[in-house]
């Protein structure tokens, strides 16, 4: 299925300063997924890190359509440092 990026997450990742090809990078090797939403179990948030920056792109995992893009916040951050560094060893 063809990811398709919202009007309101091109938005965003304009104002925040990362590029379709990070948003496409995170994608290809999320360290997770998550729920985030109980009425909606396929709206997922892949994080990912885009020059130092550790991301969280929205997403609904079926449609593959991204909904926004966000700097990760401090406990995503630490799950995904705790995760890729216990992939490194």
């Amino acid at each position: 299925m063809k990811l398709t990026i919202s009007k309101h997450a091109t938005e965003q990742m304009k104002a925040r300063g990362i590029t379709e090809k990070g948003v496409r990078d995170i994608l290809a090797n999320p360290v997770l997924p998550t729920i985030l939403s109980k009425r909606d179990p396929e709206t997922v948030i892949a994080l990912g890190k885009y020059e130092g920056n550790t991301w969280g792109v929205v997403l609904n995992f079926k449609t593959q359509n991204v909904i926004t893009v966000r700097r990760a916040d401090k406990n995503e951050r630490r799950y995904y440092e705790q995760k890729t560094s216990n992939l490194q060893g």
